[in-house]
């Protein structure tokens, strides 16, 4: 097994934490790190989300110990005896070990009882899986390992830590789909027979946690199609019928001798995170969301001679009722859905060596460089293809394009005012003349042609 890397992170050297571990340790308790910081920590990335659970300590000592110290303290948790604080900017999540009852269905269905005095073998039951079971005591730096996590981190093997407590939250199955791809190689083949056994419990889930599973695969993992192969294997795939209907959705092998819908679209997926960090932060969620469900209107379109004519158009409602079942945020899915609907025009305005003005048209409805990024996830969705190295000439038309129009939609040069200073009188042909001087000048009129033309008209 590989040397255990020092866990570094510059919080663990300030003062102001070194200060709070020393008042910890001297009032009996003792400071774990837990999770996926650990984890990281192994593994020598970056430590971002950090986790505390203190052994020892009442939640009433704790949060005496972080007021003294005048560190931020937030009780939100206080049910489930966590603090939020910050240092540094930083936010730090510290807890009190408890145990988890299953009294009712849902993940609010729990009875918590927080108790001091367990060891983390007893607390580390109820955690969901062995390599999110592992602990570093702050202390000492020692890795405490009670579930054997770090065998299975090595190996790459996603194991739940314990069965029953697994099955008392069917998130978890989803947080597997998230972390496969990100954290190891394969499920432990009890591990997945739990999850089969779990489906029909995915109804006790709000949308809200499961969007966040989502959101964490599609910008965290780097092969994110891992996922969708768990929830496929798992049975989940049940429970996101637009995308089960991917499989077994013949394409022509000429174009995608990569195999059926299912298959490609995976392929996709996994091009656009490698090129996701190219889009701008405010997109990026959209752009891996529109790769998942580009392809979505295929099962419906696609016809005996594997053509699917319209299938962007048909996929627009397909994936906004997808995404209206995990997600409220109608930015989201209006950038989404415009993606899905727009996906084949570069492909089709480059072939048909179309206008300025077509194009003009196209940027006015969808980024440009939103849409070249999909357009090159897409054409490298194929056996043999390399979405990094092979040039895309769509792709880059769309690139040089949205440097030459901005980000914003071209303005319109004529506006009702002008048409006004000229003497014409409000009336409901405004709207006609403006749009007619709008499309004029998409094909190229400067806005002195367009007032010459304008001028001509009687209204």
């Amino acid at each position: 097994m590989k040397p255990i890397k020092k866990l570094e992170h510059s919080m663990f050297n300030a003062k102001a934490f070194q200060r709070l571990l020393a008042v910890i340790k001297a009032e009996g308790g003792t400071a774990m790190l837990v999770g996926g910081a650990v984890i990281d920590g192994i593994n020598g990335l970056p430590i971002k989300d950090v986790d505390i659970e203190v052994y020892g300590l009442s939640y009433s000592k704790l949060v005496a110990l972080i007021t003294a110290l005048k560190m931020p303290c937030n009780l939100v948790g206080k049910s489930f005896g966590v603090i939020k604080t910050t240092l540094n900017t930083l936010e730090i999540d510290m807890s009190i070990p408890r145990q988890e009852n299953k009294i009712g269905i849902g993940h609010k269905g729990f009875g918590i009882v927080l108790n001091e005095n367990r060891t983390p073998l007893e607390a580390g039951k109820r955690r969901d899986l062995t390599i999110n079971s592992m602990y570093q005591n702050l202390h000492t730096g020692a890795i405490v390992d009670p579930f054997n996590g770090l065998e299975d981190l090595e190996k790459g093997i996603i194991r739940a830590t314990n069965e029953k407590t697994f099955k008392e939250d069917p998130l978890r199955v989803l947080r597997i789909m998230q972390l496969l791809p990100r954290k190891g190689k394969v499920v432990a083949k009890e591990t997945m027979r739990l999850c089969r056994s779990m489906v029909d419990s995915f109804s006790e889930l709000p949308k809200e946690r499961v969007f966040v599973e989502w959101e964490k695969l599609l910008l965290k993992a780097e092969r994110p199609a891992t996922g969708l192969a768990f929830l496929k294997s798992s049975g989940w795939l049940i429970h996101f019928p637009e995308l089960q209907a991917l499989i077994g959705c013949l394409q022509h092998p000429k174009w995608h001798p990569e195999g059926d819908v299912w298959v490609h679209t995976g392929m996709v997926l996994d091009n656009a995170a490698k090129l996701r960090h190219k889009l701008p932060k405010t997109w990026r969620l959209a752009y891996m969301f529109g790769a998942l469900l580009h392809d979505v209107g295929k099962p419906s379109t696609t016809t005996a001679d594997l053509k699917s004519h319209g299938h962007d158009t048909a996929g627009i409602e397909i994936s906004e009722r997808f995404l209206n079942r995990i997600t409220n945020d109608k930015i989201l899915i209006k950038k989404v859905t415009t993606l899905v609907g727009l996906h084949m025009r570069p492909g089709q305005l480059y072939k048909a060596e179309a206008k300025i003005s077509a194009w003009k048209r196209l940027h006015n409805k969808c980024r440009l460089d939103v849409l070249g990024w999909l357009s090159k996830a897409d054409s490298a969705g194929r056996t043999g293809r390399n979405v990094i190295l092979e040039p895309h000439e769509v792709s880059e038309k769309c690139f040089d394009l949205f440097e030459t129009f901005g980000m914003q939609k071209i303005e319109p040069l004529i506006l009702g005012r002008d048409l006004i200073e000229i003497g014409l009188k409000p009336s409901k042909m405004f709207k006609t003349i403006l749009d007619e001087c709008y499309e004029k000048q998409l094909e190229g009129f400067t806005k002195t042609e367009l007032m010459r033309t304008i001028k001509t008209l009687r209204v």
